[in-house]
């Protein structure tokens, strides 16, 4: 699965998860958002809410410690990991008294903070419990806003996917590949543009660049330039080169020339220094749509 593919579908999940949680199914919620969620802070932040809301506040403790494993400091995993330990140690109390039995109308923590009542009485009790209830109009409003936002973010997503999709499709032509990431097509060229230490393309290398830069015309795109060279002797080798980025800047030139578009549009960057010689005397493009 592609890592643009991963991530329209983890958004994919959030927003049902979020939207499992907002009709009160908690343990479908659970189980959709349960694997898989090592290493995810978002993923792992929902679902410690998803077993607040639903009266489970030690596992809901354990997945906002996860959180904070990958994320130090991370507020609102620090704020439910505080409220918890409150209610743990009794600090919630409305007034000191000696026994009690503590009951959770409807204990939910929510961006931090618990909604609901906590009901406390005098009478001999077993020891403290926490009953779930369904969630309360507070609740609620702020499960429909998390579900709009997450699902706001997938449709954004595949929206984003299948713009990158279509212009990748409108960039291809004989002798160069190309591939939609997450924000923008990239394209390669099959074969060298440039001679042996040659900072212009070469006569092969021009009339690639001339023929490509055609299906340019009318797009409203930024292109960024990559040049490519080698390590030279005693050199670094890493952190790009004069040649990569000189190889850039001419090779922008003629796409400029070819494609009516304006120099403007072109922005240019050099890689690392690769180890083939004649795999490195070329440049690759990064199409991204204006405006994204």
């Amino acid at each position: 699965m592609s890592g643009l593919s991963q991530s329209l579908e983890r958004e994919l999940v959030l927003a049902e998860g979020a939207d499992l949680a907002r009709r009160g199914d908690y343990e479908a919620a659970v189980a959709l958002l349960e694997p898989d969620s090592a290493g995810d802070p978002a993923r792992l932040d929902l679902l410690a809410r998803v077993h607040a809301q639903a009266g489970d506040l030690a596992a809901a403790d354990a997945a906002w410690a996860a959180v904070l494993e990958l994320q130090p400091g991370d507020s609102a995993a620090t704020a439910g990991r505080r409220v918890i330990a409150k209610v743990h140690s009794g600090r919630l109390r409305r007034r000191p008294i000696r026994r009690y039995l503590l009951t959770a109308g409807a204990v939910v923590v929510v961006g931090g903070a618990i909604a609901g009542g906590v009901v406390l009485t005098t009478r001999p009790a077993p020891p403290p419990t926490v009953v779930a209830a369904k969630p309360d109009d507070g609740l609620r409003a702020e499960l429909d806003r998390l579900h709009s936002a997450q699902s706001r973010d997938a449709t954004a997503a595949q929206e984003r996917q299948e713009k990158l999709q279509k212009l990748a499709k409108a960039l291809a032509a004989p002798g160069v590949a190309t591939k939609p990431g997450t924000d923008t097509v990239a394209v390669t060229f099959d074969r060298s543009l440039f001679s042996p230490n040659a900072i212009t393309p070469n006569e092969a290398g021009r009339t690639a660049l001339t023929e490509w830069a055609r299906v340019l015309k009318g797009q409203s795109v930024r292109v960024t330039v990559v040049g490519h060279g080698v390590a030279v002797p005693g050199g670094p080798a890493s952190g790009g080169s004069n040649v990569s980025l000189a190889r850039a800047s001419s090779a922008a030139r003629v796409l400029a020339g070819a494609s009516g578009l304006p120099l403007a549009a072109f922005a240019v960057s050099s890689a690392d220094q690769g180890a083939d010689p004649g795999a490195s005397r070329t440049v690759t493009l990064e199409v991204r749509p204006s405006g994204a």
